[in-house]
């Protein structure tokens, strides 16, 4: 039995979770670390369990650090895997200290390239762009999935100080972006935003969405908004929008 554990917005990681999934012999569970985070927290059992996740600012999602903390894997098999659309940073050495510090060993450490999807900062990817770095995505994530088929084992570089900095700063300043969410008339109050947020960071109020400070950035609801209600800085949702090609917006609930 293979435990896989992702963290999604625009359903990236997601694609890549699935597809380990159907590649490690389809003895697979999969689970939302959004979701499970609601839960209480139980023990971990599996013959592998797979934790993967985006790169935001070079580290983990805050909400993905805390869900390593807290959890107690009993697995003899663990990888830890990253998509990133620019660059994957420390992400992985993160994670790398973190299950250290709790006396746990990591056997596979592994990122996948995905499309960028953080328009605010890097603005809108073109199509020629999208679908090289989608074939890319395919490419190392069978690769990946190869790998723990056949329980490979690795290791990863720690010392990674730009990326602490960097993530550290992006952490610190993320809850003030929040203000920049701009609803647009268009909103007819559907609802999608808040059940997709992984963060439960949205709630419907008076048919309109109302973005509380603990936001990740995911851009889940700016990118599977099916009216293009929602802008953010750079982000214009009327050619903006991006999420995965093969991944519904049912699956990402």
């Amino acid at each position: 039995m293979t435990k896989i554990f992702y963290f999604s917005g625009t359903g990236n990681t997601l694609w890549s979770a699935k597809k380990i999934a159907e590649l490690t012999n389809g003895d697979s569970e999969l689970f939302n670390i959004g979701v499970e985070m609601r839960k209480a927290a139980e023990p971990i059992e599996a013959d592998r369990v797979i934790v993967l996740f985006p790169a935001y600012a070079y580290q983990s999602p805050l909400l993905v650090r805390h869900f390593l903390v807290r959890s107690e894997i009993r697995s003899p098999y663990i990888a830890v895997l990253t998509t990133f659309g620019t660059d994957p940073g420390g992400a992985l050495a993160e994670a790398h200290r973190i299950f250290k510090r709790k006396k746990m060993e990591v056997s596979y450490f592994a990122s996948i390239p995905s499309v960028e999807n953080y328009v605010p900062l890097f603005g809108p990817q073109s199509e020629e762009t999208k679908r090289r770095r989608l074939v890319l995505q395919k490419s190392a994530t069978e690769e990946i999935a190869g790998d723990i088929l056949r329980g490979k084992t690795n290791s990863v570089w720690t010392l990674r100080p730009f990326s602490i900095c960097t993530s550290s700063l992006f952490r610190l300043v993320k809850s003030f972006f929040v203000k920049a969410f701009e609803v647009r008339a268009s909103c007819n109050g559907c609802g999608i935003c808040a059940r997709i947020c992984p963060a439960a960071n949205i709630t419907i109020e008076g048919l309109r969405p109302v973005f509380s400070s603990h936001c990740e950035q995911c851009q889940a609801c700016l990118n599977w908004c099916p009216r293009r209600a929602i802008g953010y800085l750079r982000f214009d949702p009327d050619r903006s929008q991006y999420h995965h090609p093969e991944v519904t917006v049912s699956e990402m609930f």
